[in-house]
């Protein structure tokens, strides 16, 4: 589990295996609020979306961070 910060933004976001998801555009009430690939699986889609119909990731799904992409956890 990573922390939520300002440096996430601009971070690809990929999933388990690999398949980029989407961009990280900002951060917002402890999420990582990002605009997502077209074609996104509904699964995945829905595990992201939020309150506010938006897509955005907690702490608690992302597995790890380098310095350009975020992996979600296999539990996503």
């Amino acid at each position: 589990m990573e922390h939520i910060t300002d440096e996430l933004v601009g971070k690809h976001v990929v999933d388990p295996s690999g398949e980029d998801i989407g961009k990280v555009t900002a951060v917002e009430d402890e999420k990582a609020v990002l605009k997502g690939q077209t074609g996104l699986s509904a699964t995945i889609e829905a595990a992201l979306t939020d309150e506010n119909d938006r897509l955005a990731l907690d702490a608690e799904q992302i597995e790890s961070v380098s310095d350009d992409t975020i992996r979600l956890s296999a539990d996503v």
